[in-house]
């Protein structure tokens, strides 16, 4: 097992002391105007509060109940009254809070107790990576490979990248943890052949304030000595972003010395043309909400059909994500697709796998002149 160590100032003292203290979070507010939030809350607690003054303001203090399972039962208890709701992180006898600016909602709240679990896998390193290979179609040769993020909690259990980086931006610690896995990936993937091209996720939202991620990044490529022109960045949710301009004037540096461009999770044709204008992507990966079940879903297919057609209009290749079966497979390069990954091409590993059996059929099928499996 290839670990990851977290950087100390990841969670250094104020920031692990903030966290921590929503493991204790005993204090319900509710707002002045919310009567009927209020009352909400009375009858989601029972018994378990009691009426205190802060500052003038009416408080509840919840008694013998661990954070999460106090949130989830208020959550659950007032329903549409939750953005009335504001919560402390700790016992509020203790400390003099402000009752606008140091409360949270309730739903935030919930999202950050829910996320503790990442700040236990961070503090005992438990953080590794895997590499996904993406594969062209007409050779089944490997394009390159996409790194991937896996958290390994106390109990044995696996957490993939869709739990950790929502975990960590409701902790509040998303770019500096999305910095350290960039180096985390970019450490791990010396260990790919030469000729591997790097995909390495990369939220734009984290660049549009300004470049200096990306010279972070750049000076870790040099640092462990990856070249440039094996590293694309995997833009993820680029349909999101609001300001092509700025993302497009952050990307400039890298994109001149050589880095490539791919646009991740693409579910739609609308304004993909735009970005394929904007930041002279190399490819467009197609979201698994559309791959996946495409030979049966016309509405998928339609979709599919669409981005091709902007793909070729935009001389981008296409790559498919979340490929689980040949049928859909068959869809994709039928209606244009140039390369894919997923558990049917072959599942993440530590070190990059080869095609699976599965595939390597669905190639000969297509291609008589390739070399049988394990040829």
């Amino acid at each position: 097992m290839h670990a990851v160590t977290p950087p100390e100032s990841l969670l250094d003292g104020p920031t692990l002391g903030r966290l921590e203290r929503w493991r204790k979070a005993r204090a319900v507010f509710v707002r002045p105007d919310g009567t009927e939030a209020e009352q909400a809350v009375s009858r989601a607690l029972g018994r378990l509060w009691a009426r205190g003054q802060v500052y003038g303001r009416a408080r509840r203090l919840v008694l013998e109940r661990s954070a999460e399972a106090l949130l989830a039962q208020l959550a659950k208890g007032v329903g549409a009254l939750a953005g009335q709701v504001r919560v402390a992180p700790e016992d509020p006898s203790q400390t003099k809070w402000d009752a606008v600016g140091n409360l949270t909602p309730l739903s935030d709240a919930s999202r950050r107790v829910a996320a503790l679990w990442l700040v236990d896998v961070l503090r005992s390193g438990e953080l590794f990576v895997e590499f996904q290979p993406i594969f062209e179609l007409s050779s089944g040769e490997i394009l390159g490979a996409e790194g991937l993020l896996r958290a390994r909690c106390a109990d044995g259990s696996v957490r993939l990248a869709a739990d950790i980086f929502p975990a960590a931006h409701a902790l509040g610690i998303e770019k500096p943890f999305e910095r350290m896995s960039w180096v985390s990936v970019l450490e791990a993937a010396r260990r790919l052949p030469e000729a591997i091209l790097l995909f390495l996720n990369v939220n734009p939202q984290l660049l549009v304030g300004g470049a200096h991620g990306l010279e972070g990044l750049g000076r870790e490529a040099e640092r462990v000595e990856f070249p440039y022109t094996r590293l694309a960045l995997d833009l993820v949710e680029i349909e999101r972003v609001e300001s092509l301009e700025v993302l497009q004037s952050a990307l400039a540096v890298p994109h001149d010395l050589g880095v490539a461009i791919a646009l991740d999770d693409i579910t739609s044709g609308y304004g993909t043309l735009r970005y394929c204008a904007g930041l002279s992507p190399r490819w467009i990966k197609v979201d698994w909400a559309i791959t996946r079940g495409v030979s049966t879903d016309s509405r998928r297919r339609a979709v599919l059909k669409l981005l091709a057609q902007v793909a070729r209009d935009a001389s981008v290749g296409l790559i498919a994500e979340g490929i689980e079966t040949g049928e859909d497979l068959d869809v994709c390069i039928e209606e244009g697709v140039s390369a894919a990954q997923g558990y049917f091409l072959a599942r993440p590993s530590m070190e990059l796998m080869d095609a699976s059996p599965e595939f390597r059929a669905w190639l000969l099928a297509r291609v008589p002149a390739l070399p049988p499996p394990g040829a």
